[in-house]
């Protein structure tokens, strides 16, 4: 069957205590080089936004999702969710609403944060927001991303983690309050940001024994996930199925920014394609999953599939990069969802 999340899905919620978000501080003196006397300097990079605007950003934030949760209104998600994140929340909420599923309320407890600085926009900031409302705890590590001055504050990344959910995102990992961001391609890494997705996508096909499995400190889930995928052909083969199945990185853009090591977090997306196709000899089969139920009659109508089906599970991931010779990569956060679920 369609493998299944790797993290707690069915979450939602309202602001209980928001602090120790990234502070701003004044614009750093600016100056250009190499420009004529007529061509004004570049604006010198500042933070995303000011500590109290942070706050700000995720309350409204905490407010939105909660309405737009309890609604489990799609249309009512563009305002508070883009990217990854909206595509993953308008899924949920179709399969959830038909299920009739309710999606808790989650209690903020803690939150830690940086405000990467931007000479323009687009521009972002991430906040990692622990919800004792869950057993077990929990911690939410969000990148929200505003497109244009005055535009809305929205969530593109909402990775989850399990633990640590307090203090630093892991061992030895920090950033400070003003971060630089970290360009795709910086080869000063153990592997560039753009890098990342392409490589972890080689670990969950080919499975441990590929030759990028080294460059990481391979989770359980991801040993899971790839050993689940050939499993499933084979078990699907005995059935009279015939099942392609494989990881792809997603399209969706990469973030990064510095940590005070040198090394860097990012954010990015990989995603799981799947075709599943009668030979003949095979019966119906449906797609259950255990907390999300029947994931099949919310989609395509009807609760069990005869002649095909073609699905893609995206996973967002949030990773510790570190610099070049200084260990392996640590995926520190993940969520999972179905993106697209298509029968026939």
């Amino acid at each position: 069957m369609p493998t299944m999340s790797p993290s707690p899905s069915a979450r939602s919620g309202a602001l209980a205590l928001v602090a120790c978000l990234a502070a701003a501080c004044s614009s750093p003196a600016g100056g250009g080089t190499g420009v004529t006397a007529s061509t004004p300097p570049p604006a010198p990079p500042t933070p995303a936004l000011t500590q109290a605007e942070a706050k700000a950003v995720v309350a409204a934030y905490m407010r939105g999702a909660d309405q737009v949760r309890a609604r489990l209104d799609p249309v009512m998600a563009a305002s508070v969710f883009t990217g990854s994140s909206l595509g993953m929340e308008t899924t949920k909420y179709r399969i959830f609403k038909a299920n009739r599923i309710r999606i808790g309320k989650v209690r903020y407890t803690q939150a830690l944060g940086a405000s990467p600085k931007f000479s323009g926009h687009p521009r972002w900031f991430f906040a990692a927001l622990t919800d004792t409302g869950t057993r077990p705890v929990t911690r939410d590590i969000i990148l929200f991303e505003q497109q244009a001055p005055g535009g809305p504050w929205r969530a593109a990344y909402t990775t989850l983690a399990t633990k640590p959910v307090r203090g630093p995102l892991g061992p030895g990992i920090d950033v400070a309050d003003e971060p630089d961001v970290v360009p795709l391609q910086d080869a000063t890494l153990a592997l560039p940001p753009a890098q990342v997705p392409a490589a972890l996508v080689q670990v969950l096909n080919q499975g441990v024994r590929s030759p990028r499995a080294r460059v990481f400190a391979v989770p359980s889930w991801v040993a899971s996930a790839s050993a689940g995928m050939r499993r499933d052909r084979a078990d699907f083969r005995r059935s009279g199925w015939n099942l392609a199945a494989a990881y792809r990185p997603s399209t969706l853009p990469v973030y990064a920014v510095r940590t005070t090591s040198g090394g860097a977090l990012v954010w990015s997306a990989v995603e799981s394609h799947r075709a599943y196709r009668n030979t003949g000899r095979g019966g119906a089969f449906d797609w259950r999953h255990p907390n999300w139920g029947d994931m099949l009659r919310p989609t395509i109508g009807r609760s069990s599939v005869r002649r095909g089906l073609t699905t893609v599970e995206r996973y967002e991931v949030l990773a510790y990069v570190p610099p070049k010779g200084k260990g392996r990569i640590r995926l520190l956060a993940n969520r999972w969802a179905p993106v697209r679920i298509q029968g026939r």
